[in-house]
Parts: structure tokens; sequence; C-alpha cells
């Protein structure tokens, strides 16, 4: 593994182990809190890491070919049937003519070998010239830096998903807030109904139309709430946290929020620093060793062996038939393809081709990614501009309620007037949430499209 994978580990480690296990106690947590814990946690990332590893033990198998290849050998043998052959009778023709046997056997047969025979030996060889071997190491290499971009990839994957997660899970939390205050309203009139229909001043139906109104109001609310849980299990579940363990987190700070997202629309953008763009230039960085490679296949190698063994033969490993003997041997060896049926050179052909095709996604990579973070950043300053009507909606609705429900006690306005300015807040209130939600989803949405999505949880 190369000192850039290693730096990039120990930041991962250094910015989880501070929030790597979150006491039961802790309170609330924070956006930082919840990424440092998901980047600790995370399955995708914890099976990213282990590509890493994988990466960086592929490129030490590939450089292990460089090294010195040293084998042993050994065997023993019992011959039970010796080998025989045939050969001329010259034993007969060499003999004095008188001696000569006319009726002897053309051809005779010979036994070889022994009844024992073994052998040991050690073998080297040692690569000295091969260009394929060598280009192998700087594709491992370029493949390991591609793991480590994928880890970066899918770690900016990962906190958008989580910090989603977070900021539903806030707003809902802040909905539920303001149904709470919108209940308040209607436990006040209905208190207030209620006093009067005791006195015989407030017509029974009249009471009962609050009363219908505060229990859809609660339907409302407790549908909230349980959206809310639901958001929650979702965050546990990304970020690696026990399901069974219950998880608090930090109220919504509005106008903080409101304060990070008109500063995000004020940064600026280059696409070159975009990892899908340095992911892609590290796979045209990949096809150029691919290139090499075929260039490669027709260049001579050389390679240097030389190996050591020692013989035993015999009909025992003792005696006047016992024989032993040593063997070495040192050989220089070459090897480069003549003619290869043109298929090397087709092979080099389609390695350019490929190189030519890349330098097109690359524009059209460039463009994308550009088209992107503007549509992200109009949209992000469109949602802006609903959330700032939304939340100047809201207020406006809340005075519209407190005046008309001060002209109802004073007897200028009637009960419906109270009931149709209830529903108006609760409307606005309901749409300034929508549009709050909508603007924290494109806010994410540019942060991970001009790259700085890991650094959301600044404040």
């Amino acid at each position: 593994m190369n000192i850039k994978s290693l730096l990039l580990l120990a930041a991962l480690a250094a910015a989880s182990s501070a929030y790597a296990q979150i006491p039961s106690d802790a309170g609330p947590l924070t956006l930082g809190q919840c990424l440092d814990y998901t980047l600790e946690h995370n399955a995708t990332l914890k099976k990213d890491k282990l590509g890493i590893e994988e990466a960086a033990q592929s490129k030490r198998e590939i450089a292990g070919s460089l090294l010195p290849q040293i084998s042993a050998s050994g065997s023993m043998s019992y011959n039970i049937q010796k080998t025989a052959i045939a050969m001329p009778n010259f034993v007969n023709s060499m003999m004095p003519e008188a001696m000569r046997d006319p009726n002897a056997p053309k051809y005779m047969t010979v036994t070889m070998g022994m009844d024992l025979s073994a052998n040991w030996g050690v073998a080297l060889s040692q690569q000295l010239l091969n260009f394929s071997l060598f280009n192998a190491v700087g594709i491992a290499n370029a493949a390991e830096e591609m793991a480590q971009m994928g880890v970066e990839a899918d770690a900016d994957d990962v906190v958008a998903k989580t910090a989603i997660l977070f900021y539903n899970a806030q707003v809902l939390q802040y909905a539920v807030n303001l149904f709470d205050e919108s209940l308040a309203v209607m436990d006040r009139m209905s208190s207030v109904m209620q006093a009067g229909k005791d006195v015989g001043i407030i017509r029974k139906v009249d009471a009962d139309r609050i009363e219908v109104n505060k229990s859809n109001l609660e339907t409302e609310k407790q549908s909230m709430v349980q959206a809310f849980e639901v958001q929650k299990n979702l965050l546990k579940l990304q970020m690696g946290f026990p399901m069974d363990s219950d998880i608090a987190i930090e109220a919504l700070d509005v106008d903080a929020l409101e304060s990070r997202i008109f500063l995000e629309c004020l940064q600026d953008f280059s696409a070159e620093e975009q990892m899908p763009f340095k992911m892609h230039k590290q796979q045209q960085t990949m096809l150029q060793l691919q290139r090499k490679s075929a260039v490669a296949e027709v260049l001579p190698t050389f390679t240097l062996s030389a190996n050591y063994s020692q013989n035993y033969m015999g009909d025992h490993f003792y005696g006047e038939t016992y024989h032993h003997f040593p063997v070495s041997m040192v050989s220089l060896n070459m090897r480069m393809p003549i003619f290869t049926g043109m298929s090397k050179n087709a092979k080099i052909k389609k390695a350019d081709i490929a190189l030519r095709k890349s330098q097109q996604d690359e524009e059209i990579l460039l463009q994308s990614l550009t088209m992107g973070y503007n549509n992200a950043r109009m949209q992000l300053e469109q949602n802006r501009s609903t959330v700032v009507s939304q939340k100047r909606n809201k207020a406006l609705a809340s005075d519209v309620l407190e005046v008309t429900e001060s002209n109802y006690n004073e007897g200028i306005a009637n009960l419906s007037d109270v009931l149709n300015a209830s529903s108006s807040l609760i409307q606005a209130q309901m749409n300034y949430i929508n549009a709050l939600n909508s603007c924290v989803k494109s806010y994410i949405d540019l942060k991970k499209a001009n790259g700085t999505i890991k650094e959301i949880n600044n404040r």
C-alpha cells in the first residue's frame, strides 16, 4: 500500500475515532457526530477498505514476480520392472570368426537402469528484462489508486445520504414542534369555548367544531411523529448504529441552516477538481498502461536460469553398485515473437481507439459535471427563495390567527373566521416544512456537485 493510501486510511480513522463509540447518555447527536460514526461503521465503506487491501496484495503479487524465483525438488523411485531395449547383437560380431555362433540372434535385449534411483535439486529463475511484467507493476499501482478513489467516491455518497437522512429527521422533528404550537392554540380556544358553553353563551355545535379540528390536528401530528421515527431508523441503518438502541438528534437551527445555504450559493466550482473527473483521468492512465502492455508483448524478454541437482542410483544405496553424481547448469534465455498473424498489431490499434474514446468521454464528462453543478445551484437558489417566501407566509398566518382570535374574543369575528385562520396557519406551516425539506436536499446536492460534501458538518 502506498503512502497516499495509508494517509487516507489514517485520516478516516482519525476522523471517526472521536465518535466511533457513542455513549448512551451522549444526548442529541450533531450532524458531525453522525457522520463520524457512519465513516467508521458503514458497511459499504468497510467493504471498500477491504478492496484497498486487496489491491495492495495484488500489487505485491505482481511485484514478487520481479524477484528471484527459487524452487526445490526431489524424488525417489524403485524400479520394479526396468526398461529393456533391443539393439544389434554386436557382441557376437566382435568375436573372432572361429568363435562366432552362426545361430546367434541378430538382435539382443539389454536391461537399463538399476533397482533404486533418487535425486534432489534446486532451481533459480530471475527476470532480467520483461517489459510486460514491468508494465504490469504500473497497472497494479494504477489499480490501487483507482480503488483508493473509489473509496473516496463512496465516502462522498455515504456522507450525502447520511446528511439527507439527518436533515430530514431534523425537519420532521421541527414539524412536530410546530404542530405542538398549533395544538396549544387549539387547546386555549377549546378551553374558552368550553367555558362559554358551560355558561350558555356558546353553542354546543361551535364547541364541537373546535374539538373536531383539534382531533384532526392531533392525528396529523401523530402521523408526523411516526414519520420521524421511521426516518431515525433509516438514519441508524445508514450509520451502522444498533437498531435496538434509541438515537436522539439535535434540534434544527433554521437560521444557521439558512445562513449556510446562502454561503453555499457563493462558492466557486472547478470540474477538474471533482472526484468523477479524477477517476476518469485515472482510467485514462490505466488505458495508457494497457497500450504499453500490448506494445511490450512484441519486445524480447531475457531470463536467467540456474539449477543444481544430485542424482543417486544403485541396486542398493550402498556397496559397489551405488553411484551418485551432481548436475548443474546456468542459462540465459531470450524469447522474442517474430510473427503473430498481426494479432499484436490489432491489439495495439484497439488500445489506441480506447484512448481516443476516453478523450471524447472526458469532454462529455466536463460538460456534464458543469451542467450538474449549475442545475444544482439554480435549484438551491430557487428553493431558498421558496423557503424565504413560505417562512414569511407562516409568520403572516400566525399573526392573522392571533388577530382573528382576539377579534373573536371581542365579538368582532365569528368562529368560522377563527377556524379558517387556524387552517391557514397549519397549511402555511406544512408548506414551509416542505419547502425547507426541498431546500436541504438541493443544498446537499450542490455540495456533492462541487466536491465539498465532506465539509457539510463544518459550522
